[in-house]
């Protein structure tokens, strides 16, 4: 032992480290319990002897002082230094050889650090650890500081660090598991792979990686802070704060109330929905299996929001023409409400999301044939509010036969006069004509109007018409139907408006085929099935402080054709696409609550399932 060591302070501090890799105290996985690295240990002894030079404050102060930014250093480094990044960190180029003064530089003084080697210490000992230094208060004084630094030489490092690693696996691991068999070789960056999936929460347990459940990666504070953003984005999570300031006085537009304009936004950030409108005379024929060419048109890019669908001589099954419906639209719909009258029937779906935001459902109808016990002649209709935009939905059937207009004018006009809604609400200044009383009308049905033409002369216009007509073309003959001409007098479905008719003549066919009627009636083809819409005159954009576009119409027909290739009936169905803008409502308004036919929605999803693994084959096997 060189001169200027003190044996007895040496054995008594220093014990720990001659005997180990490490103090025997820093075996635990603790954060502030991991030794630290030489070099931060020599920064916080200097800072700490200059600060006590200059506010001479006392050891006990300092001792703590020392342990905090100690603690702090060492969580940094945690994780290199469980995987084996010990001897990496300690391996530094300035102390791999020891100086050549290292005798003159040996001092011990109660105040600063004592430096350097012992070099009657046994040869195993000195080159089981490759560079070392603890700082530790002396037990005996809480002021006195021994700091030990041991060079070992280049030739034997790679058995120190085989040494290093290996104790320290075996300390860290758990009783019972052998660290030899586990790879815990430091990650190649270079070429380490990335994870083939990297967000677990996007795959389902059976997309995973063998069956399993993906390992989740330690995550810091700065990320969680991230994710837990996000998932408040996702869920709309609702701040309490904003909750207290939420108003639902009746009779008040609240901009956070429930049908207000806060949530209005969030629901349909364009404030307005796709509505489809269908008609189709069943001829008292039970439907095809497949619906999509009527429900889920070719022409249609998206499932609308809103699904009306009125059918005349209808099928006897009701529950399973809804049912059917039901099956052909999926699980993102259901029947808010539907409604009969004999033969007349009229369903409508909503988006299942937006039944929380629509008033209860009302329906009525009309029999223009009262005294007949079989209705085939009438109407059905059903209201209801989105939001603040009531709408009402009319299926009729009207009188026959190619010389009864006026009697069809006057079926129009006591349906108009005789539905009376909406009843669950009050409305200002009510009128007589149900059609005043609502924002959006839709109407449609069998009309039973009829071109005025020769069933000859129009049989060689539909043999010699490509089909759908050019948009900027005139229709052939539709300057002769009789609907058109009522709508231009103003004689009934006053306000009403129709998109332009491209498609061929829907009535009559004999069932089965694409042919007209070959029977002995040799009835003309006519455009029967018709679908009218109508809107307040006023713009929405000036009620209510809306804020659409004043001059804008707030119901547009985006689509409008008919169904060829359904040969069940001698009527063709006819379909039609509107957007319809939607504003702010009031929660006075009585709520459906997410009221809906919910026998038909079990039914209609359990059809699917069936429907899907009905051609799938069961094999079992033995393994």
């Amino acid at each position: 032992m060189e001169k200027g060591i003190n044996n007895s302070d040496l054995n008594r501090a220093n014990r720990k480290n001659f005997l180990g890799i490490i103090p025997r105290k820093s075996t635990r996985v603790e954060p502030e319990r991991v030794t630290l690295a030489a070099e931060e240990r020599e920064e916080v002894v200097e800072q700490e002897s200059e600060g006590k030079k200059v506010n001479g404050a006392a050891p006990e102060t300092e001792t703590r002082g020392v342990r905090k930014r100690s603690n702090k250093l060492v969580a940094n480094r945690l994780s290199d230094h469980i995987s084996g990044g010990i001897c990496c960190n300690l391996r530094d180029g300035r102390s791999l050889t020891p100086p050549g003064n290292v005798g003159s530089m040996s001092r011990s003084t109660p105040n600063s650090p004592t430096i350097g080697i012992n070099s009657e210490d046994p040869p195993l000992k000195r080159n089981s650890r490759l560079f070392e230094g603890s700082y530790s208060l002396d037990e005996g004084s809480s002021s006195s500081r021994v700091f030990n630094q041991t060079f070992t030489p280049p030739e034997k490092q790679s058995i120190a660090v085989s040494a290093c690693r290996s104790r320290l696996r075996k300390k860290l691991f758990p009783p019972g598991v052998n660290p030899d068999e586990i790879n815990q070789s430091a990650p190649d960056i270079a070429t380490k792979e990335e994870p083939e999936h990297r967000n677990s929460r996007s795959f389902s347990y059976d997309t995973l990686p063998g069956g399993g459940i993906l390992q989740q990666r330690p995550t810091s504070a700065d990320s969680l802070a991230r994710n837990t953003l996000m998932a408040a984005q996702v869920l709309n999570l609702i701040p309490t704060e904003k909750a207290r300031e939420r108003n639902y006085l009746q009779g008040k537009l609240s901009y956070n109330s429930l049908l207000g304009a806060s949530e209005l936004e969030k629901v349909l950030p364009n404030r307005e929905v796709k509505i489809f409108v269908g008609t189709w005379n069943m001829n008292e024929q039970n439907p095809p299996k497949q619906m999509n060419d009527f429900v889920l048109p070719l022409g249609m890019d998206h499932v609308p929001d809103i699904v009306s669908i009125g059918t005349q001589e209808s099928c006897s099954e009701r529950f399973e023409w809804e049912v059917t419906l039901q099956e052909t639209l999926g699980p993102s719909h259901i029947l808010l409400h539907s409604a009969t009258l004999g033969t007349l029937h009229l369903a409508v779906f909503i988006r299942r999301d937006l039944i929380w935001f629509c008033s209860l459902p009302e329906d009525d109808s009309l029999s223009v044939r009262p005294g007949t016990a079989f209705r085939t002649k009438g109407a059905v209709a059903i209201s209801f509010c989105l939001f603040g935009t009531s709408m009402l939905f009319v299926t009729s059937h009207l009188t026959a036969h190619q010389a009864k207009v006026k009697e069809r004018v006057q079926d129009i006009k006591r349906i108009i006069h005789a539905l009376d809604l909406p009843r669950n609400y009050v409305i200002r200044h009510k009128s007589k004509d149900v059609t005043h009383n609502f924002d959006s009308v839709y109407w449609c049905g069998d009309l039973n109007f009829r071109l005025g033409e020769p069933r000859e002369k129009l049989l060689e216009w539909i043999e010699k018409t490509q089909f759908p007509l050019p948009a900027h073309l005139p229709h052939g003959y539709l300057h002769t139907d009789q609907l058109n001409k009522v709508l231009a007098d103003g004689a009934a479905f006053k306000g009403f408006k129709e998109a332009k008719i491209t498609f061929p003549p829907t009535y009559k066919y004999d069932p089965g085929t694409q042919q007209f009627d070959t029977s002995s009636k040799q009835r003309a083809p006519a455009y029967t099935d018709r679908i009218l819409y109508k809107y307040r005159s006023t713009p929405l954009g000036l009620r209510r402080g809306s804020a659409l576009i004043p001059m804008q119409s707030p119901v547009e027909c985006l689509a409008y054709d008919s169904v060829p290739t359904i040969v069940t009936s001698d009527h063709k169905p006819v379909w039609a696409l509107f957007r319809n803008a939607i504003r702010p409502g009031l929660d006075s308004m009585p709520l459906a609550a997410g009221l809906f036919n919910r026998d038909v929605y079990i039914e209609g999803m359990n059809r699917r399932l069936n429907s899907k693994n009905s051609g799938a084959s069961v094999v079992c096997s033995i393994q």
